[in-house]
């Protein structure tokens, strides 16, 4: 890829995703890294991909159950070595060590899509499920989700919040956005400049109006 494609194909994934945190060559490696972690070597070269690593190197990610495990993870330095980061700062390393942990869960991918706006989706066959409909995930774990108190419980919910949506259907670039942008607020002094640029504020519409479009309809 040259670089001028490189920087096209950075600026169009920042575009789509609407990231609040992440560069446009951040979006452009997570999305990179992401299906080169997951995808097969066809699906690869189809989209014009560079080769992919050993399902072993995914697998490993997903055994680990916090970020300073998946720091020594072979996948954790591809991502790495993708963003071309410098700095050795122990909070970037453990952060991205998290995101590398989450993003190693989603199998298929569908960009512009939020974890929060999948998640409140109706189960299965929405035309089938009359009066019934209730969300991917249920109100109260939605709330937990949005009320973590450490980063560490974050990882942890949003990996179920994945199984509950079969873990797929989300943007990689989208939650890594969440997941950094949800660092920023919490663990440092940076703050959105308004409230309706917090992540908490996203999910929340995100989900509640997907949640109120079925329910709408049943009244």
């Amino acid at each position: 890829m040259s670089d001028t494609e490189l920087e096209n194909a950075q600026k169009k994934d920042a575009r789509i995703e609407r990231c609040h945190v992440l560069s446009g060559h951040e979006a452009w490696a997570v999305r990179d890294w992401w299906q080169r972690l997951t995808l097969s070597p066809e699906m690869l070269k189809k989209l014009g991909s560079r080769p992919g690593w050993s399902k072993g190197v995914r697998a490993e990610l997903r055994r680990c159950d916090r970020p300073e495990a998946a720091l020594l993870t072979e996948g954790f330095r591809h991502l790495w070595d993708g963003l071309g980061r410098d700095e050795i700062a122990k909070d970037a390393l453990y952060v991205w060590a998290g995101v590398a942990m989450v993003l190693a869960e989603l199998k298929g991918e569908q960009a512009g899509v939020s974890l929060a706006t999948k998640a409140g989706k109706a189960k299965g066959d929405a035309k089938k499920q009359g009066d019934s409909k209730q969300p991917r995930m249920s109100e109260l774990r939605f709330q937990q989700l949005m009320e973590c108190h450490s980063f560490e419980e974050l990882l942890m919910r949003l990996r179920r919040a994945l199984a509950l949506v079969d873990k797929e259907g989300v943007s990689a670039v989208s939650l890594a956005d969440d997941i950094l942008q949800w660092w920023k607020e919490n663990e440092s002094p940076w703050r959105p400049e308004r409230p309706t640029q917090g992540v908490a504020f996203r999910w929340a519409n995100d989900y509640f109006r997907q949640v109120a479009g079925y329910r709408s309809n049943n009244d």
